[in-house]
C-alpha cells in the first residue's frame, strides 16, 4: 500500500475518531457513559467479526501463542473510548480530542525512540519534539476558557 494512501486512510480515521466522540457522547445521554462505550465496542466487534469471517484466512488460530500483554489493546481502547465519551461533556469535542492527541503524540515519540513493543524504532530529532511542543501550545490555546 502506498504511503499516500496510508495518509488518506489516516485522515479518514481521524475524522471517524472525531465523529465517534460526538456520537458516543450523544448516545451516553440516553444510556450512560460506560454503557455508551460498551455499545460502541460491541458494534465495532460485530463489524470486525464480519470482516474476519469475510477475510477467510483463519489468522485467529494463533491466538493462544500471543503473549498476554499483546491482548490488552482492546482494554486500552475501551478505556480511551470511555474517557473521550465522558470528557466531551465537560470540555467539548475539540478540547477532549486535542488533549488526547497531544498526549498520544508525546507518548508516540517516546515509543518511536525506545521501541518497547519491538514494532519500529525511529530516530527522534529536535524538530519532532518542537512539533509536539507546538501542538501542546495549540492545546493550551484551544482549551483556554473552556
Amino acid at each position: 500500500m502506498s504511503k499516500y494512501l496510508v495518509y488518506v486512510l489516516l485522515v479518514v480515521g481521524g475524522t471517524f475518531v472525531s465523529l465517534q466522540a460526538s456520537i458516543n457522547a450523544r448516545l451516553a445521554k440516553y444510556v450512560g457513559f460506560v454503557e455508551s462505550a460498551f455499545i460502541s465496542f460491541t458494534v465495532g466487534t460485530m463489524v470486525l467479526a464480519a470482516a474476519v469471517l469475510l477475510k477467510n484466512e483463519n489468522g485467529l488460530k494463533h491466538i493462544f501463542e500471543v503473549p498476554p500483554v499483546f491482548l490488552t489493546g482492546g482494554m486500552l481502547g475501551a478505556c480511551f473510548v470511555f474517557i473521550i465519551t465522558y470528557s466531551v461533556h465537560v470540555t467539548g469535542v475539540a478540547s477532549a480530542l486535542a488533549t488526547a492527541i497531544g498526549v498520544q503524540l508525546l507518548v508516540g515519540l517516546l515509543i518511536d525512540k525506545y521501541n518497547p513493543m519491538n514494532v519500529i524504532k525511529l530516530d527522534v530529532h529536535w524538530y519532532n519534539v518542537l512539533g509536539v511542543l507546538f501542538i501542546i501550545l495549540g492545546i493550551i490555546l484551544l482549551t483556554r476558557g473552556r
